[in-house]
């Protein structure tokens, strides 16, 4: 476990420029080196960018791993944060990371080192079928904190093949999770087996046997007497076990369940 990482959650002093100053440092052995033409190709695909941030629920970014800043980004959650956040994408994470706990901070932070450590190992060709999914507060000018769930996915690399631009997508999460259980996962797309992080505790990880067999039935559209009647348990029991589903992965009702455990794998 990173030592910043280790103090924070064992409730020492650490300080938060220090942290802001290590993710910075990331970049540097992060190396790539794409060229002027790179850029201009990648220009032309804002539009489309543009029209995919108007049509999904997430907040839109790409974030430019040669310039340690973002390319884009289209944020909807600037009426609950409070914050123009749409005016601000050219600045630099330290702006949002002055909005996170310290605990999600240095969670952040860990999370990211640790899982591009591990791409690093990974075939250049290969390094786009992966995932990184995780957890994390921000916080707005009253200090009230809102949950958010984040998946990082490789979109451009160099003519090398080192990492470049890389998608990110940010979905509100309705529940209020602790910073002592934040979820992090690394997925193999394809598969959807878990790579990275699978011993970390997460609420995911609260969900029994029973409760994702009957969280996947109802993602593939079964109601609940049809459930019954295929595990030969009751109505009422699996309506139980839907609303146990519901507390536990923090969501407000069985749709955003679905959504949820889509994005972490757990279905």
């Amino acid at each position: 476990m990173d030592t910043d990482y280790y103090l924070i959650t064992n409730n020492k002093t650490m300080d938060r420029s220090g942290l802001k100053k290590k993710f910075q440092r990331l970049f540097n052995v992060m190396e790539c080196a794409p060229d002027a033409s790179d850029y201009e190709s990648f220009e032309k695909k804002v539009e489309l960018l543009n029209t995919v941030s108007e049509v999904e629920n997430s907040s839109v970014a790409v974030f430019d791993m040669h310039r340690g800043k973002y390319a884009f980004l289209r944020s909807r959650f600037d009426a609950h944060l409070q914050y123009p956040l749409n005016d601000l994408f050219k600045k630099e994470p330290s702006y949002f990371m002055d909005l996170m706990p310290e605990k999600d901070l240095a969670f952040t932070i860990d999370t990211i080192k640790k899982t591009f450590s591990w791409l690093a190992e990974k075939e250049h060709e290969k390094r786009k079928e992966y995932k990184l999914v995780f957890e994390y507060h921000l916080s707005d000018p009253a200090g009230n904190l809102y949950s958010f769930l984040q998946q990082c996915v490789i979109l451009e690399q160099d003519r090398l093949g080192n990492t470049w631009m890389v998608l990110i997508l940010n979905d509100m999460l309705p529940g209020q999770t602790d910073s002592e259980n934040l979820l992090r996962k690394v997925f193999h797309i394809p598969t959807g087996k878990i790579m990275l992080f699978n011993d970390d505790n997460s609420s995911a990880s609260m969900l029994t046997a029973r409760e994702t067999e009957i969280l996947g039935l109802l993602s593939q559209g079964y109601q609940s007497k049809e459930i019954s009647q295929r595990l030969f348990i009751s109505v009422n029991t699996v309506n139980n076990h839907r609303q146990h589903i519901i507390e536990k992965l923090n969501t407000e009702n069985t749709h955003e369940a679905i959504r949820f455990a889509k994005s972490v794998g757990i279905i």
